[in-house]
């Protein structure tokens, strides 16, 4: 990929900022004729005669009579002529849709600052592959909105961490760009590498993301997020066994519409973001977004210390002498920028096609492992360091680049009533160079430059009815390819060598898959699915010992030989299946049960490649899970609770190899039990006050029930412990205040709190991996005046907890400290 220069990164921001100038705004309007019916039939026909999609669960539309609608009229003007006078109401959301739900009963004269916390039965989601309101979806799914999102700071996918509870990540290497998410418990033994098959299935607009490579992808203008907890094998197929996270970008919207941001905070972090979108014709929108994020870092480098200038013995006038790169501060420093365009055309009324490119360039500081103090390292071999976790000592001051650039489209056409077609289409790629010390030292012992390449190509085809009848049903095709070329480069002083494995992996997944609501009654709903995948990958690489200097053990330290070649072929299939229950007991509660079924892809180990026995394969991993939840919505309360029980069977992960060496392999097996429950509470409102509560929390048992390896030990160690990446108990929770005052001045306040339990990072976790539990409090005031000029000051971490994200032995990954910032924004 081309390297954006800072002239043109400047152009398209401030071309964001030239376009917000009128833009011709149309009222979509239609023609509309529909006669005294049946409330269903009437909306079903609204919908066919607009082309927009309107969510009515038969329970509330049953028996019902609609009002006979003419005239010219707008799809919300329409729908609030059928529904007068039968005690239900319409939202229209952001995406255009219409969803029917009950009249409040108290209604509210406050309106929202942002929308921190909307009703559950207001929100809708896709994470079934079609729309439904947040109440009626019988899964596990936790939603944050735009505004709610950007309150907490969230810009990537690993910050959801604090966001939500059961959800954790671990840095392998440090940072984002070396790093999995788990959910519940699942995924903590995956793989880093580029070319692993992720426990948590990540999606970028429905457009799934091949490898966790694209942790770090920047997410901004962001309509919402859904996180699907759970095996979702069905709907999403394979690496789905922890769940999916589906984060979904604003359209162009029906009318103009559009903000400016610019914030600065500790450590000179300096944010900026732009978008706007509308209509500029009848049947076109567009929308352009953009990103710039500079500072930020807080974290000191001390240089090499006592190890400047060292030689391992033997090595003296060959090998070369660490080097002292002097004294740094502020590292860590974001230096990010990313641009996307939308554009949405509609042919007809029923036909519309999406297109989204996608570009991000980063050149951030690589963040860096601290190492404990030299009294307490075991066995020690630092340079002295102290008990700061934010000062490091380093050989070397390491940055990344990280391209990432995409084009995807969604071509959405209704067939007739009661069929539509959606297609959905991607082409994607990423390079990175990532380099850094894993050990947290400034004596190289194992250095390493990683270098990759990424390219997918997606196709994922969908028949549907979802009208609201006896049966709604979806049936589709989804085909994928990616390819990774990876070269890992290590400079090691314990081997006296310099080494590299490069290699190539080529994978294709092809899967058909179905899944049916019977609508038995209005109260009762069964859903059955199923999926077939077919999976094929190719592995291709070399080891090679460079030996430069002549005095290499990578043999002897390895136990194996050096320099040779692989040439692998993996192949597999699976069917995966749900059969799920749901019964509405009235309006207001609905409770659902469910067993699934889904799958890790086996494959191959992604990290270097130091021994033959790495390359060969490893099987799938399979889980069986069962599932039971309840829904509790009124107008001042939402309460969800949900259990779940998780069966693994050939758990992957790393162990020890017949020639002691680590490599991914089939483990053994393993349980999850646990629960989850959220509460979103009305505590106070009156006409110009709301006061409103939320939290939910997340208790994890899990467990490993058996493990092979040829280490005894390892299997006597490892046998009864919990997962990685699985915190017995994690919570979030938040308090907002919401106030209207004079000449239409709204004030929100929020503080956010998250707790996460203590958990290890690894296999055989002894105390050196097993990283402390943590809490962290934030707040946020914003005030917004009527002219859409917002002025707002945050607050994250600010008890300065010292807390750490991994252990890895004596190094350590500690996150950031307080920090504090204010912004100001404009939208309209």
């Amino acid at each position: 990929m081309k390297k954006l220069s800072r002239s043109i990164k400047l152009a398209l921001f401030a071309g964001v900022f030239t376009c917000l100038t009128p833009l011709h705004v149309f009222a979509q309007q239609a023609e509309v004729n529909i006669a005294i019916q049946p409330l269903g039939q009437a909306l079903n026909e609204l919908s066919e005669q607009t082309g927009i999609v309107i969510i009515a669960p038969s329970r509330l539309v049953e028996g019902k009579i609609a009002v006979a609608t003419t005239g010219k009229l707008s799809a919300i003007e329409a729908v609030e002529q059928l529904i007068e006078g039968s005690g239900l109401k319409a939202h229209k959301q952001p995406s255009g849709a219409i969803i029917i739900k009950k009249a409040d009963v108290i209604s509210s004269s406050i309106k929202r600052a942002s929308d921190y916390q909307a009703p559950m039965d207001e929100v809708l989601v896709t994470g079934l592959k079609r729309e439904s309101s947040l109440q009626d979806t019988p899964v596990a799914i936790s939603v944050l909105g735009g505004d709610e999102l950007k309150a907490l700071g969230v810009s990537d996918f690993t910050d959801l961490i604090g966001s939500l509870s059961g959800v954790s990540i671990n840095s392998a290497f440090g940072g984002p760009e070396n790093s999995f998410i788990t959910i519940r418990g699942i995924g903590g033994a995956d793989d880093y590498k580029p070319n692993g098959n992720p426990s948590v299935a990540l999606h970028v607009d429905g457009v799934y993301q091949t490898s966790n490579a694209y942790l770090s992808m920047p997410l901004f203008d962001l309509e919402r997020i859904e996180v699907l907890k759970g095996p979702q094998g069905t709907l999403y197929g394979r690496n789905t066994t922890a769940g999916t996270i589906n984060a979904i970008t604003r359209g162009p919207g029906d009318s103009l519409n559009g903000y400016a941001d610019i914030e600065y905070g500790s450590y000179d972090f300096v944010s900026g973001s732009a978008a706007v979108g509308g209509p500029v014709s009848d049947s076109l929108g567009i929308r352009v977004a953009v990103l710039i994020k500079q500072g930020g870092g807080f974290m000191d480098g001390a240089g090499a210390g006592s190890f400047a200038g060292f030689v391992p013995e033997g090595g003296e006038g060959i090998v070369p002498a660490v080097a002292d790169p002097g004294k740094r501060g502020g590292f860590g420093d974001a230096n990010l920028f990313a641009f996307r365009g939308t554009g949405v055309y509609d042919f007809t009324d029923v036909t519309s096609l999406t297109l989204r490119y996608f570009v991000s360039q980063d050149r951030g500081d690589t963040r860096q492992y601290d190492r404990v103090a030299f009294a307490d390292d075991k066995p020690s071999r630092n340079a002295g360091e102290n008990s700061d976790p934010y000062e490091f000592y380093a050989s070397e001051y390491y940055s990344h680049e990280i391209d990432v650039s995409g084009f995807s489209g969604d071509f959405s056409h209704q067939v007739n009533l009661n069929l539509n077609l959606d297609i959905l289409f991607a082409l994607q790629n990423s390079e990175r160079n990532v380099s850094g010390n894993g050990d947290g030292t400034s004596f190289p012992r194992f250095q390493y430059n990683f270098d990759d390449k990424l390219d997918q190509t997606s196709l994922e085809i969908r028949l549907s009815d979802s009208t609201g009848g006896e049966f709604d049903w979806i049936a589709g095709a989804f085909f994928i390819n990616d390819s990774v070329d990876f070269t890992s480069n290590w400079t090691s002083y314990a081997v006296l060598s310099q080494y590299s494995s490069p290699y190539n992996q080529r994978r294709t997944s092809v899967a058909t898959f179905g899944n049916l609501d019977w609508n038995i009654s209005n109260d009762l709903v069964v859903t059955g699915g199923l999926r077939y995948t077919k999976d094929s990958a190719k592995f291709r690489g070399q080891n090679i010992d460079s030996d430069p200097w002549g005095l290499s053990v990578f043999e002897t330290t390895f136990n194996t030989k050096a320099n040779f070649s692989w040439d692998r072929e993996f192949d597999d299939s699976n069917l995966s299946g749900k059969l799920a229950l749901q019964y509405f007991v009235n309006d207001n509660f609905n409770v659902f049960t469910s067993v699934s079924n889904a799958y890790r892809g086996g494959g191959f180990d992604g990290t270097s490649i130091f021994s033959e026995e790495e390359t060969f394969p490893f099987e799938s991993e399979q889980v069986l899970a069962y599932e039971a939840g309840a829904r509790f919505v009124t107008d001042r309360l939402n309460l969800t609770f949900d259990v779940f029980s998780y069966d693994f069977e050939e758990l992957q992960a790393t162990a020890r190899l017949s020639n002691d060496t680590n490599g991914r392999t089939n483990v053994g097996e393993a349980t999850v039990r646990g629960a989850e429950a959220s509460i979103a509470l009305t505590l106070y409102e009156t006409s110009g006050h709301k006061v409103t509560f939320n939290t939910a929390g997340t208790y994890l048992d899990t467990e490993i029930t058996e493990f092979s390896s040829n280490r005894v030990n390892d299997v006597i160690n490892t046998i009864g412990d919990p997962l990685p990446g699985s915190p017995e108990w994690s919570q979030t929770a938040a308090i907002n205040y919401q106030a209207s005052l004079k000449n239409n001045i709204m004030v929100n306040a929020r503080i956010n709190y998250s707790y996460h339990g203590e958990e290890s990072n690894r296999l055989n976790a002894g105390e050196g991996n097993t990283a402390p539990s943590y809490e962290l409090l934030g707040v946020r005031v914003d005030l917004t005046l009527a002219n859409g000029l917002n002025l707002y000051a945050y607050g994250r971490n600010i008890t300065d907890e010292v807390y750490f994200l991994e252990l890895n032995g004596g190094s350590r990954l500690v996150g950031a400290p307080a920090t504090y910032g204010a912004g100001v924004s404009y939208a309209f």
